[in-house]
């Protein structure tokens, strides 16, 4: 494969670490993502107000945090407040879906026979194979996107020069679940989950293309109708964008009590690698929030993309 050129290049092991979501109702969040999906709950604040899910009992580092909206106490049962709040979010710029991905295609069949079983508590959104990957879509309480995929073997995916070919065609959902090893109840993610990509809804697409490529220094892989993927390395994408809900959409930061993404982050493979990105960004005047280490984390510290999307950097 050869990649098309940046001015900046991210290290080829930088990924998606986690998703913080902001969610209405941390104890309805809870009963999709830890009691239906299986995530595994590492901690929660003292005021039950923030919840942190790793993929499966033992793993400390989280894929998924969850915090509750504040709102005016006056507002919180309001059911037209609550459908303002849902008009609003389709005007403005934030995310489509995030993504887990699985080890293995038993994996994706084996919760998938799960989720059909307990299809009255949960909500599908389709079914795909994208050519590199195959997948299953869902939303959550809050009708985040959530897709849950597996991964082709590379030796399959299709590159003609700096791109690869992906597609959205039905997936075969019956040779899927012939895969199924499911003899057990489904309990929780497998080691090696992770958050393979996220999404976005953005407002141009020119306009994230010269963040996420240019500036950012990601891979620009594939080209859709309406639709931009990137990725570090030869990966098929860690984020794409999107302007399917139109190019008049707002930036993100401009409701402080808009339910859906907070930030997701970008996890880098070392300390040096962090520095250089920090000393990039910074030379770049693009920090927002710069974060010192604390117990249970190294540094981080946050960008904005052109659409006012936080991303947190850590290692």
């Amino acid at each position: 494969m050869n990649q098309g050129s940046t001015l900046f290049t991210i290290h080829p092991a930088a990924k998606i670490g986690y998703v913080h979501l902001r969610v209405s109702d941390i104890q309805q969040s809870l009963q999709f993502y830890h009691s239906i999906l299986g995530f595994k709950i590492v901690r929660r604040t003292s005021s039950s107000e923030c919840a942190f899910l790793s993929a499966s009992a033992g793993d400390s580092l989280y894929l998924i945090a969850l915090s509750k909206v504040e709102r005016d106490q006056n507002s919180k049962n309001d059911p037209i407040v609550a459908s303002l709040q849902k008009e609003r979010r389709k005007n403005v710029a934030g995310l489509y879906h995030l993504a887990i991905l699985l080890p293995q295609r038993k994996f994706l069949a084996n919760i998938l026979r799960h989720l059909q079983e307990h299809r009255d508590r949960v909500y599908f959104d389709g079914f795909a194979d994208h050519a590199v990957s195959e997948s299953i879509y869902l939303r959550d309480p809050d009708y985040n996107g959530v897709e849950i995929y597996r991964d082709r073997p590379r030796s399959e995916w299709r590159w003609k020069g700096h791109e690869v070919r992906m597609v959205t065609e039905p997936l075969n959902i019956q040779d899927l679940l012939s895969d199924s090893t499911n003899d057990e109840q489904w309990k929780e993610f497998p080691s090696k989950t992770s958050i393979g990509h996220v999404h976005l809804h953005v407002s141009n697409l020119a306009t994230a293309k010269k963040f996420y490529s240019n500036t950012l220094g990601l891979n620009h892989t594939s080209t859709y109708p309406g639709a931009y993927f990137f990725a570090a390395d030869e990966y098929h994408h860690h984020v794409a964008t999107n302007i399917w809900l139109g190019e008049d959409i707002l930036p993100r930061t401009s409701f402080s009590d808009l339910l859906g993404l907070d930030h997701f982050a970008i996890h880098l493979p070392n300390k040096r690698e962090f520095e250089r990105m920090s000393k990039y960004f910074a030379d770049c005047n693009l920090i927002a929030e710069d974060e010192p280490a604390d117990l249970d984390s190294s540094r981080s510290f946050y960008v904005h993309d052109s659409d006012n999307i936080r991303i947190k950097f850590y290692y």
